[in-house]
């Protein structure tokens, strides 16, 4: 029973709980708890109300799902400086890149490291995102497909997406697509020459003896 200014509710051991409140029943409050199995990974920050998962048109904000990974507040809730332009820090570094790049490292055949320190660091990451075991993987899961999908989870919006797909040979000429991909709804494979940037013809105009990228 629910008393004003009782003791507090003894929660036995961390984990989900559900909590019912019964405003029923006559006289007094009664509620229950119950610890949920129910595990999700934390990493999944979207706007979906009102929202279509596909994007038919790039140019509507309701196309496709917003990303509520970064907010413009403090640690205390409130409103950044500045409304326009967010002041938020954005991570440049974060420990779980280096224990994926290691992965990364250990499974393209690289020295000095070994696939049981890689799936711990794999499982480090995976168990923060999900607060639980659950999120843990087996070594039969650990492979390169898996990693490339692994930093997409943790690192979209971060400004990694690119790279990590030119890097894993996914970006241009495969059939690994996404919507828009090539400027066509369903995705389309893209030369290969965008891979790599063009450089900016204001320092090939400073310095002749720069060369433009090849397929620019």
């Amino acid at each position: 029973m629910l008393e004003y200014d009782g003791a507090n509710i003894n929660i036995p051991v961390s984990g989900t709980y559900t909590i019912r409140l019964y405003f029923d029943r006559p006289g007094f409050y009664t509620y229950s708890i119950e610890q949920t199995s129910v595990v999700f990974d934390r990493r999944a920050l979207f706007y979906t109300d009102g929202q279509n998962l596909d994007i038919d048109n790039v140019s509507e904000f309701t196309e496709g799902y917003a990303v509520t990974k970064f907010k413009n507040l403090t640690r205390d809730g409130a409103p950044g400086s500045d409304l326009t332009h967010a002041d938020t820090d954005f991570p440049v570094f974060r420990l779980a890149d280096a224990y994926l790049m290691y992965a990364e490292a250990v499974l393209r055949g690289g020295s000095g490291g070994d696939l049981s320190t890689a799936l711990n660091l794999v499982n480090a990451v995976r168990e923060r995102a999900y607060q639980s075991p659950a999120g843990r993987i087996s070594a039969d899961e650990l492979t390169l497909d898996f990693i490339l999908d692994e930093l997409a989870r943790e690192f979209y919006w971060e400004c990694h997406r690119r790279t990590d797909l030119v890097r894993f040979g996914k970006f241009s000429q495969t059939d690994y697509l996404w919507q828009w991909k090539g400027g066509v709804k369903n995705g389309t494979p893209v030369s290969s020459h965008l891979d790599v940037y063009p450089l900016p013809g204001t320092d090939i105009g400073a310095n002749p003896n720069l060369v433009q990228n090849p397929g620019y």
